[in-house]
């Protein structure tokens, strides 16, 4: 495993993280909003929402050790018409930002709710332009490991799954930070919207947390066939520049459907809270965080397996 690989691999990685945890806390403020009211939505989303920014620095961050030295990043943004790094990095923090003014919009309630709404829809287009171009930087003619289709479906689908998975942990934690001092110290909005009848909370939770599962098992078919095409194809006239062991990719695949698999528990264990009538149960409530905080370590540890092995099919031909 190249050591030099780390950073890009966590900025990937953490970036594409961070574009599946917007779009997906998007959709369920505007589908949320069918059979909830703003207020309840915002009571449990906007915590959410402002955990997604340390995800999103942690990978700029990550990305300024592979420079070097930190201070060349202002050249990666020159050619910025021609350059496919330049257009990555040009739509990371255009992204970044994005969401950033987002986020004050939200915490200052800036603006009406409609136009924030369409604020969060262009930033969740510029992050999928986002993962597009970090893909394009790798489709290269001259590294055939990487210029295919499945380059930007793996990028896709990793962002939907860790970032579903992300949002999952953070409406799993809500039960236990609702009433947490430092959260309303930090979100006075969030103290402002106490008075939210809980039960109605607790149910658009255990309702999201539903689709989440079932969003993060369907995808899993999905990424098993992306991962036959990837690692089924034959081989370059030059080999790669790293050979992951078989079990490395079996590893891979095992983390993946464990993950998927824990979110199948975690449906088993909504249903049964549903059944029972114990939804605010302690218990309960703990149990599926376990489920869930489990099941987005290894899927997200899944990712960065498969990063690495993506790096390591490096596999240069020409000059």
């Amino acid at each position: 495993m190249n050591t030099h690989e780390w950073p890009l691999t966590l900025f990937t990685v953490f970036g594409q993280m961070a574009v599946g945890a917007f779009i997906v806390l998007g959709l369920i403020q505007v589908l949320g909003r069918r059979t909830h009211s703003t207020r309840v939505i915002d009571r449990v989303a906007t915590p959410a929402l402002y955990a997604i920014g340390p995800i999103m620095v942690a990978g700029f961050l990550a990305a300024f050790f592979h420079l070097g030295n930190p201070l060349h990043a202002l050249n990666a943004l020159r050619g910025w018409n021609s350059s496919a790094l330049t257009q990555e990095v040009l739509a990371g923090v255009v992204f970044a930002a994005a969401g950033f003014l987002f986020a004050l919009a939200q915490y200052f309630r800036w603006f009406s709710a409609r136009v924030r709404t369409v604020l969060a829809v262009l930033t969740a287009v510029v992050g999928v332009v986002f993962i597009w171009t970090m893909a394009r930087l790798y489709m290269l003619p001259t590294i055939p490991a990487w210029d295919h289709w499945t380059t930007p479906a793996q990028f896709y689908l990793t962002a939907l799954s860790t970032g579903a998975l992300a949002i999952g942990v953070a409406f799993a934690s809500w039960p236990f930070l609702r009433h947490a001092g430092w959260l309303n110290r930090l979100m006075p909005a969030h103290r402002d919207q106490e008075d939210v009848d809980e039960n109605e909370v607790l149910a658009l939770v255990a309702t999201a947390l539903r689709w989440i599962g079932v969003t993060v098992v369907v995808l899993l078919p999905l990424e098993l066939v992306v991962l036959m095409f990837f690692y089924g194809r034959p081989d370059s006239v030059n080999p790669a520049e790293y050979a992951f062991p078989m079990l490395w990719f079996i590893l891979r695949v095992a983390l993946l459907i464990a993950g998927a698999g824990l979110m199948g528990l975690s449906l088993v264990q909504l249903a049964a809270r549903a059944e029972d009538g114990s939804i605010q149960q302690v218990r309960a409530q703990r149990t599926l965080l376990v489920l869930v905080t489990a099941a987005y370590l290894l899927v997200s540890l899944s990712a960065l397996i498969g990063r690495f092995i993506f790096y390591g099919a490096n596999d240069r031909i020409g000059i």
